[in-house]
């Protein structure tokens, strides 16, 4: 009886003693989380890079798709308190739209390398740092950030000549990061729309939905122009942007129904 007791209060000091790690931990985290460094090899400097471009990536993206493609629209349709850029626009009434962004795909390449290549430059300034403070020597040159967008992906390409030298030398030339996106498709689907707006002054989304039948087209009319809002079904991953071709003057519609 005497041991069984014996082994309740071993057992329940072990629990105790667990209890008061798990709080200490937690308090440490909760005071200097924020300055626990990630520890970084040299041979695990790559993913490093790769994880930091992906998150950079991802950060943008909703904003884009959203905006139209640009990160500070200037000639923008206010939507559900985005600023959705205009692909094609006129101000004129009764004039077909002039295309804004004839490569919208560039354009949101550049928007995203633009963004990302601060944000990458400061991982390679970690990496470095790091390394440097157990014992390695990093040498960095002519960091160049290049983003494509690929059917699936959003590829982006590091052009950073690197060595580490510690007990032998590591050498990378570049770092090439994949984050998954439909973007692409929708991109190439919202350029389409555009060109096809120029030329006529209107869009027929069901049509556009027969041809692709993965991506939702859908059309809110404004005063200011008309909204699109491309929906890619199996991720449910959006795009939307602006037009405004062939605007009829406040009322005009108004003043042919009652003539009818």
């Amino acid at each position: 009886m005497e041991e069984k007791r014996k082994n309740k209060k071993a057992q329940l000091s072990i629990f105790i003693i667990i209890a008061i790690i798990i709080v200490l931990v937690l308090v440490a985290l909760f005071f200097f989380g924020d300055k626990i460094e990630t520890w970084i090899s040299p041979t695990g400097a790559q993913d490093y890079i790769k994880d930091c471009t992906q998150q950079a990536t991802e950060e943008v993206l909703p904003k884009l798709e959203v905006q139209g493609g640009s990160l500070e629209p200037e000639n923008y349709l206010l939507y559900q308190d985005n600023k959705v850029d205009y692909t094609c626009y006129t101000e004129d009434y009764y004039t077909r739209c002039v295309m804004q962004k004839p490569f919208l795909k560039q354009s949101i390449e550049q928007e995203i390398s633009s963004y990302i290549e601060p944000r990458v430059r400061s991982c390679f300034s970690d990496v470095e740092s790091q390394l440097e403070r157990s014992g390695s020597q990093v040498s960095v040159k002519d960091i160049k950030v290049e983003t494509s967008l690929v059917p699936g992906s959003i590829v982006v390409n590091i052009k950073a000549p690197t060595t580490i030298k510690k007990e032998g030398a590591i050498k990378y030339d570049s770092f090439k990061t994949n984050v998954k996106s439909e973007i692409y498709d929708l991109v190439m689907l919202a350029s389409s729309i555009s060109n096809y707006e120029a030329r006529y002054g209107d869009s027929d989304s069901r049509t556009y939905m027969m041809y692709y039948p993965d991506i939702r087209v859908e059309k809110i009319e404004r005063d200011m122009g008309r909204v699109y809002i491309l929906t890619h079904k199996p991720s449910n991953e959006k795009f939307m942007f602006a037009s405004r071709s062939i605007a009829w003057p406040a009322g005009y519609l108004g003043v042919d129904d009652e003539l009818r």
